[in-house]
Formats: structure tokens, C-alpha cells, sequence
């Protein structure tokens, strides 16, 4: 896996190309940011979201020349949470699909919607398109670390 992170207080970026192995490590770094920043109970709701994201791109985006599927996911802290975005160079944008109460798929976008506080699609002015949410934290409880 070809991957580039850097991390800045508050902010957290990404850039690699998505495999079915990258999406696991993209939940772990996502993950250990907000313990760091000590929004943990974020942690599920966020890496449920990075991962349905990520193989959204994986199965829906069309690859390079390469062919590779390559992202930029920024998670930044905001004074209530945080905002997770997934950027690809697809300018196809995503839809959610009517699923029946027996297929095995189909239901991610969807799941995404109903994890996030808000939830957005829209086209990238460098090309592509850019998929975010944001996850409040209700508790109000933050460490000294991560103010």
C-alpha cells in the first residue's frame, strides 16, 4: 500500500491509494487521531463512515491509468466534533440506491447519512468530488490534550 499521512494539531490528512486491505488501516489511523484528541466515542461512528467511504470508492470509482483508486481523507477537529472528508478525482457523485429487506449490499451511503450529524456530496473545484460529514460529540467532555 502506497500511503502518505500528516498530522497536525487538529487535523489529520491522508492521501493513498484504496485497497480492501487499506480501508482496515484507514479505521486504525482515524481511530487513534480522535483518542489522541480525546474524542473516542467518536471512534465508531467515524470509522464505520471512513470505511463505508473508502469502499465506496473502491467499488464505484473508476481507476487511474494506473489502476489505482487513489484518496485524500482529512479529519479536522471542530470545537464540537469533527469532520471527516473523503476526496476522489471521480466526478461521478454518489447516490443511495433502494435496497430489499435480503440484499447483502447497497446500504452504506445510507448508513453514512444516519451516523453523521450533517452529511454532504458535492464537486471538488479541483475535479472530483468531496464526501463529508460531521460527528458532534455530545458528552462535552474533552481532554487538555486535545484542546
Amino acid at each position: 500500500m502506497r500511503a502518505r499521512t500528516h498530522s497536525s494539531t487538529g487535523k489529520l490528512e491522508m492521501d493513498y491509494v484504496v485497497t480492501p486491505s487499506s480501508v482496515r488501516i484507514a479505521r486504525v489511523i482515524v481511530s487513534a487521531h480522535l483518542n489522541l484528541w480525546g474524542l473516542g466515542q467518536l471512534a465508531d461512528g467515524a470509522c464505520l463512515a471512513v470505511s463505508e467511504l473508502l469502499t465506496n470508492v473502491w467499488q464505484h470509482t473508476r481507476p487511474d491509468q494506473l489502476g489505482q483508486r487513489n484518496v485524500h481523507v482529512t479529519l479536522t477537529r471542530t470545537p464540537d466534533g469533527v469532520v471527516l472528508c473523503v476526496h476522489d478525482p471521480d466526478p461521478r457523485l454518489p447516490e443511495s440506491v433502494r435496497t430489499a429487506d435480503d440484499d447483502e449490499s447497497g446500504r452504506g451511503l445510507f448508513l453514512v447519512q444516519e451516523l453523521a450529524h450533517r452529511f454532504g456530496v458535492s464537486p471538488s473545484p479541483s475535479g472530483g468530488k468531496d464526501v463529508w460529514l460531521s460527528f458532534l460529540n455530545t458528552t462535552g467532555s474533552v481532554s487538555a490534550a486535545a484542546r
